[in-house]
């Protein structure tokens, strides 16, 4: 009877550690979940409240864009168009205008292409082919170049629902010259 004694005790030992083997390993891995459900849920929830930081200033935005064409509208006098009528067309092309979005929103529409557009430090504006941006108002607004640092320290993103584009706008430190080897007007830079 001592080995059946001896058998039963050793296998109630192995019971008991493997049981309390899993009680701690489960606590562990549970407390490690946990923290990553936590993780994840703070980021998400960090995500939306930008988003609806972002969706909120551009409300605030279009209707500062609309009061702007308002009292723009009453300075202007058109004859034949009643002050209603260029209030109107003014509030549809302030409507129409690009504006800053978020880097999390940039890309998320399947419709709009995404275009990289780079800054240099002599405020020129140009495409991935060092092509110079003639049209820098219609294109992304002259406002978002002044928005770095907002969402990135150099990178601004805007979206032109006219154009159905999300364009990303990075900031380089050099001048458009010493990139391209002339300047915006053609000649050659002396280096």
């Amino acid at each position: 009877m001592s080995k059946m004694s001896g058998l039963f005790i050793f296998a109630l030992g192995t019971v008991t550690g493997a049981a309390t083997a899993y009680i701690i390993t489960k606590a562990k891995y549970e407390k490690i979940v946990q923290d990553e459900i936590d993780s994840v849920r703070e980021s998400f929830e960090r995500c939306e409240r930008r988003r609806k930081e972002a969706v909120e200033r551009r409300a605030e935005e279009k209707d500062e864009r609309c009061e702007y064409a308002k009292k723009a509208a009453a300075y202007t006098r058109y004859s034949g168009r009643s002050r209603k009528d260029v209030e109107k067309e003014m509030e549809k092309k302030m409507a129409n205008m690009p504006y800053v979005i978020t880097p999390d929103e940039f890309g998320e529409l399947p419709d709009y292409d995404t275009v990289t557009l780079t800054y240099y430090a002599d405020e020129v504006l140009s495409d991935d082919m060092e092509e110079l941006v003639d049209d820098i108002e219609e294109t992304v607004g002259a406002v978002a170049l002044n928005r770095f640092g907002e969402y990135e320290d150099d990178a601004v993103y805007v979206r032109n629902d006219v154009r159905k584009v999300d364009y990303e706008i990075l900031r380089d430190e050099r001048t458009y010259a010493s990139v391209v080897g002339h300047n915006v007007y053609g000649s050659r830079t002396e280096d």
